[in-house]
């Protein structure tokens, strides 16, 4: 019987898309967020720290890397099988404490549908390549 591992290049490819798919995502809706976060664009312009950027990238190595390891254990073998785990973990331990947390907040529930929608896809999308994207010792 073969073992289900770890695949470091679907982890690395879900990697890139974790930084790709914000991007455009906060691009359609950066007058929103922007008016919803109380941000002018002067303030935004001058917010140039690489630390978020690099964050970014260190959250998605360890998600997509843990979720890939999950995979191993339930285990996930299929795009569609991994992409309703995927889609069911982001909804539930993201967009679920996200909206709890601004709740409490009193930060307004599109916020948090726009920041937590972004990585319900992001889950979902590495939920499917994981899924899909399957590596055997």
């Amino acid at each position: 019987m073969r073992k289900q591992s770890v695949n470091l290049w679907a982890v690395l490819v879900c990697v890139v898309i974790g930084q790709v798919v914000p991007a455009l995502w906060y691009s359609a809706f950066s007058e929103q967020w922007m008016a919803l976060n109380g941000f002018t664009t002067e303030q935004m312009k001058g917010a140039t720290s690489p630390v978020p950027y690099l964050a970014s990238i260190v959250s998605s190595s360890f998600m997509a890397y843990t979720m890939a390891w999950v995979f191993t254990k339930i285990p996930v073998k299929s795009l569609l099988a991994g992409f309703l785990t995927g889609l069911l973990f982001g909804v539930v331990f993201v967009l679920f404490e996200l909206i709890v947390k601004d709740m409490f907040s009193l930060r307004p529930l599109m916020l948090s549908m726009i920041d937590g929608g972004v990585s319900v896809i992001i889950y979902a999308i590495t939920g499917a390549i994981l899924g899909v994207w399957r590596k055997y010792e």
